[in-house]
């Protein structure tokens, strides 16, 4: 090639160069320009701004830019674009979000001009039933347009920070009738609302809630359990107790038919913690278990802490259940009553002041004497209840309530001995709510419980009980929209009977059981910060103090658990116990209806229930205090959770992993003696605990069909140093399949079937591992402790509701409700015994005659097979 063919190829390639670059440019520029006048086609609705902003960039390819906190894209608006071009429909958009835009280096950045400084107003009240006054705990109140909103608290209040101006703000609660509030705030204002409950004809009727208020109504840590839902389903012997309900909820497990025990994530049974009005109840069974000390009737909600528990509440490692009752009809006096062959009950409510005062009572009794208990030789089964509940509003910032549940067993021979068990509980509450302001709200609470077991025996009487007083104060402040402060104190006094012989000859030779006294102090505090739209915070502590009181003597032992010394202690404090318990819960938003929780907490308990029993009745029960010689129970508790809830058909999804670890966890040595044992420490031993899982929960509340679905995958795995050769060995609690369902299908207006079904994994027990002979007697050899598992256990329950009216509105309302336990009569084995031979007939008997050997066989035993029920109930 020559030198001029080359020039002639080199300014070939540049023009070549110039002409792509030419091109490429006004392409460019034909795209950009392009975008600018596609055009946009959105169906007119209601959407989210995120919803408008994503549609709008994927037709037109543009990006948007801006910052989150002046554009909230969960805010719903009414938009819609029939061939607008993209420059058109983002100035339209903007012109109802009152903000601008510009369009820099090919995007539309969204902004606010800036103004004067945002100036805030409070809006507070109550809300209220309208036909009843009975405050509503939980209802929402939301700025329309906007995922900003609140929730009522524990009494119905509730305190929001919006912005001067024009406001819409929507109230709703559950099975409530919403309302809307449009006002033009220039001051802080009280606003106290009264919601209409949903007719009874429109039982179908959907409330609208934010979607992020009712992801928090369905978090698994802490599960909202309605008494409705607990009222719907099928009755056992005429009533839904409170724990036959807590076991439909993933990760609590019951002990077994015939039991009120449960066990929450692995822990003890003793590490659940059940409180009415704040007050604790100690034993919450009635009849062995069969039935619960709750009074349907008397409870207004009820809430279930697994973890994320708030640093208020504490002192057990499991689980919190808080009850709170119904203040009663502050308009119209009320009755309504249950009977049912085996029990029943009756309430009512008097207003004593027309929209100022009112009484709630609530009695309850067992009706067993038709069962055939002869006069002389059968014993008396009863128990009972009487619940009383009166609320007094002093003016708008000040309102007191009062609160008595009392709650009684008998099972005792009629010979006029007293023979045979009894126990019972009791608590009391006084409460008052008082309002600083519009922002600070406190509740001051004085309480007592107590709980008395009693085992007579002619004129002697093994007893034991626990009793505790507290006075306690907590305050929430409401700070700003996106940050709550929470704090209180605490004094609490508690004494312990840990068992003696009060009456009788046998006094003079059983060894004294010294009564112990220790008191406790705490003080908390929690923030709740909304840090970002998407990212929430939950950060606090709870301090606590735990004093043991003189005068009192106790030993001290040794490595081999002997007796190394015995120490007098004077009258007041000589022990005590300090620790910390951080919390805090990280919730990250994913969009508008899914959010990642993490949360941990550290707990402690000073209370223990020392019982060397898996029986699913009420053993001979002692509480014990911490001391020198037993250490607070701990535990830590990681959980990582993921929650989704579908807005449009109202399905929500819940999955959540945990992993606990427990310290200083009770077991005992083979064949511990625990009745009338001052050497009680000697009988037990100590180690650790590892609890983790998964818990999975689908929940549907309105509709035809309605309920919820849980599993739970679990372990539940013990190490005490000393117990089983130092192996870590299988709890009784653990079972690392539990799966329930519980669904309600409304037939017609007047008809509602239920059914619930549970199965779950056999318990471990320690079944033997050989036999030998002594002596003409068969004695069965353990190896290994729970190396066995009972039967796996499988239930189903059905329910048929029957309204009688026929006019819903009518002000005498009455229903039947037939129900039967374990319709499929699944045998569930509850114990498996082997010290049993088999007589002539092949029936199994306990051996008596040791002169010739005789193999031991093993048996089962099981409670209830079928039980059929129907209940008569009225409302007037």
């Amino acid at each position: 090639m020559s030198i001029g063919q080359i020039h002639r190829f080199e300014k070939l390639q540049i023009a070549s160069l110039i002409l792509v670059f030419l091109l490429t440019h006004i392409s460019v520029s034909g795209q950009q320009l392009g975008g600018l006048e596609s055009l946009i086609f959105l169906p007119e609705g209601e959407l989210t701004v995120g919803e408008i902003l994503s549609s709008i960039s994927d037709q037109s390819g543009i990006d948007f830019s801006f910052n989150a906190k002046t554009i909230d894209e969960e805010r719903r608006v009414s938009f819609g674009s029939a061939g607008l071009t993209a420059q058109e429909a983002v100035a339209s958009l903007c012109k109802i979000l009152d903000v601008d835009f510009k369009i820099q280096d090919g995007q539309f950045i969204l902004f606010k001009e800036k103004t004067a400084a945002e100036v805030f107003q409070t809006i507070s009240g109550f809300i209220r039933d309208s036909l009843t006054g009975e405050t509503l705990i939980g209802a929402t109140v939301s700025i329309l347009g906007t995922s900003k909103g609140t929730v009522t608290n524990g009494f119905g209040y509730y305190s929001l920070r919006v912005l001067t101006g024009k406001q819409r703000l929507q109230y709703a609660y559950i099975g409530y009738q919403s309302e809307i509030w449009e006002t033009s705030l220039t001051k802080d204002t009280r606003k106290s609302v009264q919601l209409s409950p949903t007719p009874l004809e429109l039982p179908n009727v959907i409330v609208s809630i934010p979607v992020d208020q009712e992801m928090e109504r369905h978090d698994l840590d802490r599960f909202d359990f309605s008494t409705k839902a607990l009222n719907n389903m099928p009755e056992f012997g005429g009533e839904a107790g409170l724990v036959k309900g807590l076991q439909s909820l993933p990760g609590i497990k019951m002990h077994s038919d015939g039991s009120a025990f449960f066990y929450t994530r692995g822990g003890e049974k003793d590490q659940n913690l059940i409180i009415i009005d704040d007050a604790p109840i100690f034993n919450p069974a009635h009849l062995f278990g069969f039935y619960s000390v709750v009074i349907p009737d008397f409870a207004k909600d009820i809430k279930v802490y697994k973890s994320d528990v708030p640093a208020n509440l504490g002192d057990r490692l499991s689980s919190i259940i808080s009850i709170r009752t119904r203040d009663g009809n502050l308009n119209k006096w009320h009755l309504s009553g249950a009977v049912n062959p085996l029990i029943n009950r009756l309430s009512l409510e008097v207003p004593v002041s027309r929209g100022k005062s009112s009484l709630f009572t609530s009695v309850r009794r067992s009706n067993f004497d038709w069962l055939g208990q002869d006069e002389n030789d059968d014993p008396l089964l009863a128990f009972g209840d009487f619940n009383f509940k009166w609320n007094q509003r002093i003016n708008k910032n000040n309102r007191l309530f009062f609160t008595l549940i009392t709650a009684v067993d008998a099972l005792n021979t009629q010979d006029g001995t007293l023979s045979g068990i009894n126990w019972g509980n009791a608590a009391t509450t006084l409460r008052w709510n008082h309002l600083f302001g519009p922002r600070l709200f406190s509740n001051t609470t004085i309480y007592a419980g107590v709980y008395n077991y009693r085992l007579g025996f002619m004129d002697n009487a093994w007893e034991s009980g626990i009793g505790t007083a507290s006075i306690k104060s907590d305050f929430t402040h409401y700070i700003s929209p996106s940050f709550e402060s929470r704090f209180g104190v605490e004094f609490a006094g508690y004494g312990f009977n840990p068992g003696s012989i009060s009456t009788g000859s046998l006094l003079s030779i059983l060894p004294e059981i010294n009564e112990l006294a220790a008191r406790k102090r705490i003080f908390y505090y929690q923030a709740n910060f909304k840090a970002t739209r998407r990212l929430h915070l939950k950060m606090g502590f709870r301090m606590s103090t735990w004093e043991n009181s003189g005068p009192v003597q106790y030993y001290t032992y040794d490595e081999s658990s002997n007796v190394a010394d015995t120490i007098g202690e004077p009258e007041g404090p000589y022990h005590r116990y300090r620790n910390v318990d951080p919390r805090i819960s990280i919730q990250y938003r994913l969009d508008s209806s899914a959010h990642l929780k993490f949360s941990y907490g550290s707990y402690h308990q000073y209370l223990q229930l020392i019982s060397n029993s898996v029986s699913p009745f009420t053993s001979l029960e002692v509480w014990l205090p911490s001391n020198p010689n037993i250490k607070p129970q701990a535990a830590h508790q990681w959980t990582l959770g993921y929650q989704k809830y579908f807005n449009r058909t109202k399905w929500s999804f819940g999955l959540t992993s945990y992993y606990k670890k427990l310290y200083n966890q009770i077991d005992y040595v083979p064949h511990a003696h625990t009745l009338l044992n001052p050497h009680l420490v000697a009988e037990l031993r100590f180690g650790t605990m590892d609890a983790y899982g998964m818990e999975v929960l689908v929940r549907k509340e309105v509709g035809k069909l309605n309920g919820w679905m849980s599993y739970t995958w679990s372990k539940a795995l013990r190490n005490t140093p000393s117990i089983n050769g130092g192996r870590t060995y299988p709890a009784f609690q653990d079972r690392p399949h539990d799966f329930s369902l519980m669904l309600n299908y409304q037939v017609s207006r007047r008809m509602l079937l239920s059914t619930y079904f549970t199965a779950y994994t056999g318990s471990a027990f320690s079944s033997p591992t050989s036999f030998y002979t002594f002596q003409g007697k068969t004695v069965p050899i353990y190896d290994e402790k729970n190396n066995d598992r009972l039967p796996s256990y499988r239930r189903m329950d059905l329910a048929l509701k029957f309204r009688l009216n026929r006019n819903l509105q009518q002000r005498f309302q009455h229903s039947l409700t037939f129900s039967v336990y374990n319709v499929l009569a699944h045998k569930n084995i509850v114990a498996v015994n082997f010290n049993k031979i088999l007589d002539k007939e092949d029936v199994p008997v306990v051996q008596a005659n040791f002169l010739r050997e005789r193999d031991l066989v093993s048996t089962q035993t099981d409670l209830v097979r079928f039980l059929p029920s129907l209940t008569y109930k009225f409302e007037l």
